[in-house]
């Protein structure tokens, strides 16, 4: 392009614009098909945050707000495009038939004056069909971008105020205690400062510009505005915003802005559901596809435990409680006196000697870590019951399930004392009721009904 002289641009423009309909259609069917793609895999990486990790819930539910909007940008962008993909399959049909047919005969349709008089005037031609429908299908391929841009925005914002308020709690957390007035008012001001000049910043994008009518507000205003264009990363879309809000009326671009929230309000809170005796809530009296290995979906995260199968005929069947760094707090409370060699968090991987005067490095050595105490520290935390048994001398082993690579406990449970027929399986977990005391009760964790057959 800098080799076109600066008066050919213009016609090089112009040649693009008429010739943009064909990288459209390659870009939507392509991203259409990576999109779908990519949507599947970022479930799976939402769902592996939640099941791998456990971090605050405060932050976690700044994440899950940020990746969720995420993801909906993603379904919106797909949405827009197959709209784009089907309407320019619309328009170059018309432009075929225009080719074939480009005028209407009336007088071989043999109608009656008055309806021949109604449909001239009511039926366009096909030239402005073609332009009208060439005008629509470029702007939708831009508008799908636009609501991407829009739904990240969002997210991006929220997730920079998150990450606000747990700096500034932290602060609040680390200064002496003879300051936490003056941190307090300093960090209450600057919470609240920042939210409303985010909430004014969202509004002014909404009302296409409020705020950036009202002259005595632009210096306040300004910094802000500069500073969320770059925490929303607007500056990615901004153009495409303003071109498209100076070529349509605000009244139609406000019109568009309500459907699509009253359609996102009425997914968000309505559920259209006619199974009035099937319960919504978790009941003992649901049946789990979770919790057996010949059920549950291929690579699917189990979420507490899980049996071989629902019908058994083993002398022996195996039990996995799935291990999920939540139960560090609770080992660690029912075996005060133990440590373990690895930290929760961030560890060294590598560790470097230099005995006799030689400088190694060797990966992390964690042989003098005490296996029985850990297994037994972490298996002490359940209790395993089958009807009415418990189970007191289960031997438990870590085992790495093969969906998703879980990490665990299993355990093998005899089945000589169980009945023929129908039988349940009782998980409990120690939950800590008062940790001054080391005060701890029982919770129930799962129940797993199956079948023995004798």
């Amino acid at each position: 392009m800098s080799n076109i002289p600066e008066n050919q641009i213009g016609d090089w423009l112009k040649k693009l614009e008429r010739e943009s309909w064909q990288l459209e259609l390659l870009v939507s069917a392509f991203t259409i098909f990576l999109l779908m793609i990519a949507i599947e895999s970022f479930e799976g990486f939402i769902l592996s945050i939640q099941y791998q990790y456990d971090l605050s819930d405060n932050f976690l539910t700044f994440i899950f707000i940020f990746l969720f909007l995420l993801q909906k940008s993603l379904v919106a962008l797909t949405i827009c495009l197959v709209g784009h993909l089907m309407l320019r399959g619309f328009w170059v049909g018309t432009i075929g038939l225009r080719s074939v047919q480009s005028s209407i005969d009336f007088s071989q349709l043999n109608y009656n004056d008055f309806f021949t008089e109604k449909l001239k005037k009511k039926v366009i031609s096909l030239d402005q069909l073609v332009i009208k429908l060439d005008e629509i299908c470029s702007v939708i391929f831009a508008f799908a971008f636009l609501v991407m841009s829009m739904l990240l925005a969002f997210g991006m914002f929220l997730l920079s105020f998150g990450v606000l308020a747990i700096v500034l709690s932290t602060l609040g957390e680390i200064t002496p205690d003879s300051w936490d007035n003056v941190v307090g008012v300093v960090a209450a001001f600057i919470f609240f400062t920042t939210l409303i000049m985010g909430l004014m910043y969202m509004i002014d994008y909404f009302t296409l510009g409020f705020f950036k009518k009202v002259k005595w507000l632009r210096k306040i205003y300004y910094p802000f505005y500069r500073f969320y264009n770059v925490i929303t990363l607007a500056v990615l879309s901004r153009s495409i915003y303003y071109y498209m809000i100076s070529k349509f009326t605000k009244k139609k671009i406000r019109t568009v802005y309500g459907l699509v929230g009253a359609i996102i309000v009425v997914m968000v809170l309505f559920d259209f559901d006619q199974h009035q005796y099937f319960p919504s809530a978790e009941t003992d009296r649901l049946i789990s596809i979770n919790y057996y290995d010949d059920l549950r979906k291929e690579h699917e995260y189990i979420d507490r435990a899980s049996i071989a199968s629902q019908y058994l005929d083993e002398p022996h069947f195996q039990l996995f409680l799935r291990y999920t760094p939540k139960d560090n707090s609770i080992a660690a409370e029912h075996c005060p006196d133990f440590v373990p060699v690895k930290d929760e968090g961030i560890n060294w991987s590598l560790s470097l000697n230099t005995e006799g005067g030689n400088f190694t490095i060797n990966d992390q050595d964690h042989a003098g870590e005490d296996f029985d105490q850990l297994l037994s520290c972490l298996s002490a935390i359940y209790e395993v019951s089958v009807n009415d048994s418990v189970y007191q001398e289960l031997s438990y082993y870590y085992y790495k399930h093969p969906d998703k690579d879980q990490k665990g406990l299993l355990t093998v449970i005899p089945t000589s004392e169980f009945r023929d027929g129908e039988n349940l399986l009782r998980i409990r977990k120690i939950r800590v009721i008062d940790r001054d005391s080391v005060k701890t009760g029982y919770q129930s964790f799962a129940r797993i009904p199956f079948w023995y057959k004798k």
